[in-house]
């Protein structure tokens, strides 16, 4: 499992070293980046998995904020104000107790952000799946065709090679070799035989794995 980096933007040392304490407790510990308010290229980035927010001036907060939610990440503020949380960024109130609270609620966060990556992959991987089964399917009807021509090739040059003491031998040479070419074109075609087998593994797999996924994200 990759680990997880958690951006700590705060201008207290004291912000920084309580998250990270908390954190050093927990089985999964993640990265680090620590940022001050006047780092913004720290924030820009992008470059982390979780942004935590906290000791951090209210006149410098809103920017801040904005910043860190242009990057797409989640956001959480550790907050000593009431009713100022900001729209998309899940608020904790700094009471007794918040940095334990701060933890589950990241936990969750980035639990959620590793089953929605997962699923887009689950996603991609079922596409490649369908455009397999597709390009099967529409080989197994051009072999059904092409099936159909070289039987009735192979039956027609049988007949012409009956009357074969009746041919000039240039003439017969010629049947034989479209009998015997049509009889290696006919042995490729049936090589082809598995493949409908194949096309129902992969059908089945493309079924199967979204159950499977949904099952392991809600264990």
């Amino acid at each position: 499992m990759n680990r997880k980096t958690v951006v700590i933007v705060t201008d207290e040392p004291e912000f920084s070293a309580a998250v990270t304490r908390r954190w050093l407790a927990e089985k999964n510990v993640p990265s680090f980046i620590l940022a001050e308010t006047n780092c913004p290229s720290e924030v820009q980035s992008g470059n982390f998995d979780l942004a935590v927010v906290g000791g951090v001036a209210t006149e410098v907060l809103d920017p801040v904020l904005e910043t860190l939610k242009s990057t797409g990440k989640p956001v959480t503020h550790i907050s000593r104000l009431k009713g100022c949380a900001a729209r998309e960024v899940i608020s904790i109130a700094e009471v007794q107790g918040w940095p334990d609270l701060l933890i589950l609620v990241a936990h969750q966060i980035l639990k959620r952000a590793r089953i929605e990556a997962d699923l887009v992959k689950l996603q991609d991987k079922c596409v490649q799946l369908e455009h397999q089964a597709a390009l099967g399917r529409y080989i197994l009807d051009v072999r059904h065709n092409l099936n159909n021509a070289l039987t009735s090739i192979l039956g027609n040059s049988d007949l012409i090679l009956l009357d074969a003491p009746t041919l000039p031998a240039a003439q017969r040479s010629q049947v034989e070799t479209i009998r015997n070419m049509t009889m290696r074109l006919n042995e490729i075609v049936r090589r082809f035989s598995s493949l409908q087998k194949e096309m129902q593994l992969i059908e089945q797999q493309t079924k199967k794995k979204p159950v499977e996924k949904s099952a392991t994200a809600g264990a």
